[in-house]
């Protein structure tokens, strides 16, 4: 039994390893995701289109139906009466409904009146008397604010914020994920070198210990131990200084991501792998072509396009169709006035034409420059994205040559290092060559640890410059 019980934990810990060891690490999309998830800057700048969104709908209640409603009591009596009634006293109800139509610029406006009337002397009029009438009228637009431009203007431009929230929202998220990764990238950094002054604390150790079994035999002086041992207690310094750095850094990541459990994890990341650029003639074509910096501007040049054509339609001249039906009529008995069968139709054309038309020229000539102003700012900046791109498309490509050297050093360092230690284990050497042989195969690595992470950093700015870190 107790060998079944020994087999079984065997096989659960064969089970569980390769889950622990892969929660004991941390890829940059794993964080990069959780940053997402957790981070309240997405929420917030996802919130910058809605609300532009919400301001754009509120427009839409021009389009709602209104109800208008009015009552009037009057008492008159005029200071001469001939053929004139000495007093009139009348009571009237109106009640009604409109509409703006978006689609066509039309006016709808029905509406029902009810009238009490006493005049004395009535002159002809029943006494008292009631009319009751019903009211339609349309108006529509035949060359200003035709099909309703005008009246959906703000409405449409009310777009072209959103969508210009959406794009600066996506610039402002990758910005931020940008910033995020490369201190991701300084967690990896300092775990490297960690790992770095880590092996050469370990290398120190083991001298210090061959160099006191060679005093104890009388083979080297007292100076090589202590030699040993200052180069240990180096080691130990460069150590405590690289990990409360990388605890720092970790501690950072952790408090933004708000995950804890990043505390017990380790960057998982692949420092001195090279990646392949496309050529910097594409490179230029899909930045101007995708670029949300572009983008962004070029809809604010639509914007003010449009804008111009809303001037424009201003200037036109206002001429509108004008019907309107109304049935009615008049009784001494209210029931009876209640069956409106008199009826009066009209049609008619209303015509508006301001002569200087100051206003809106001043606008359009203001327009016109600021499409200018904006089309240089666009050169502009597309020649600053040009000549950024440019540039660390260069950097990339040498540092990629840098960091091959940097091998060839390291190398070279490591050749060194086994030469003079074996010229010091044959006595014809000097511990302090090798301790710093030692140093220079290490600072060999941390300098090609700090050229990676530039590379990466580099390759970091060159993709957020394409867009291409968030999509």
């Amino acid at each position: 039994m107790k060998k079944l019980k020994t087999t079984l934990l065997f096989i659960f810990g064969l089970i569980s390893l390769p889950s622990l060891l892969f929660s004991q690490t941390i890829n940059l999309n794993e964080f990069l995701n959780q940053l997402q998830q957790t981070h309240p800057f997405f929420e917030k700048e996802k919130l910058t289109a809605q609300i532009e969104k919400e301001e754009q709908d509120s427009y839409l209640g021009a389009q709602d139906w209104n109800i208008i409603s009015s009552t009037n009591f009057a008492h008159e009596e005029p200071a001469f009466a001939f053929m004139e009634p000495e007093r009139t006293n009348s009571f009237s109800l109106t009640c009604g409904i409109e509409r703006l139509f978006w689609r066509t610029g039309g006016r709808l406006s029905s509406s029902f009146s009810t009238n009490y009337a006493n005049i004395n002397p009535n002159y002809g009029y029943p006494d008292p008397f009631y009319q009751n009438q019903i009211s339609i009228t349309y108006i529509h637009p035949l060359l200003k604010n035709r099909n309703g431009f005008l009246d959906r203007l703000q409405y449409d431009l009310k777009q072209y914020d959103i969508d210009f929230s959406r794009v600066q929202a996506l610039e402002n998220l990758e910005n931020f994920l940008t910033q995020s990764s490369e201190k991701f990238l300084g967690w990896v950094l300092q775990t490297e070198l960690k790992k770095i002054v880590s092996d050469r604390l370990e290398l120190s150790e083991e001298e210090l210990a061959r160099t006191r079994k060679k005093r104890e035999a009388n083979l080297v002086d007292q100076v090589d131990v202590i030699r040993a041992e200052d180069a240990v207690l180096i080691s130990k310094q460069n150590l405590m200084l690289i990990t409360s750095q990388w605890e720092a850094v970790q501690a950072e990541l952790a408090v933004i991501s708000q995950n804890n459990e990043l505390y017990n994890l380790s960057p998982e990341y692949n420092l001195y792998e090279l990646k392949e650029i496309i050529p910097l003639d594409k490179a230029i074509s899909h930045l101007k072509e995708n670029s949300r910096l572009i983008r962004i501007i070029d809809i604010r040049l639509k914007q003010l396009e449009f804008s111009r054509k809303g001037y424009a339609e201003d200037i036109k001249p206002d001429l509108s169709l004008v019907t309107a039906i109304n049935i009615k009529n008049l009784n001494e008995k209210f029931g009876s006035s209640l069956i409106m069968d008199k009826p009066d139709a009209m049609v008619g054309l209303q015509y508006s034409f301001p002569l200087e038309k100051r206003t809106a020229r001043s606008k359009i000539i203001k327009t016109n420059l600021k499409i200018r102003q904006l089309k240089e700012q666009l050169d502009d900046l597309t020649l600053n994205l040009v000549s950024a791109l440019t540039n660390l498309h260069i950097q990339i490509k040498n540092l990629d040559k840098v960091l091959k050297l940097n091998q060839e050093q390291i190398e070279s360092a490591k050749e060194r290092t086994e030469e003079e230690l074996k010229l010091y284990n044959q006595g014809r050497g000097d511990l302090t060559f090798v301790i710093m042989s030692r140093d220079n195969e290490q600072n060999a690595k941390l300098t090609y640890a700090q050229n990676s992470l530039m590379y990466h950093k580099l390759m970091l700015q060159y993709k957020a410059l394409m867009d291409q870190i968030y999509e």
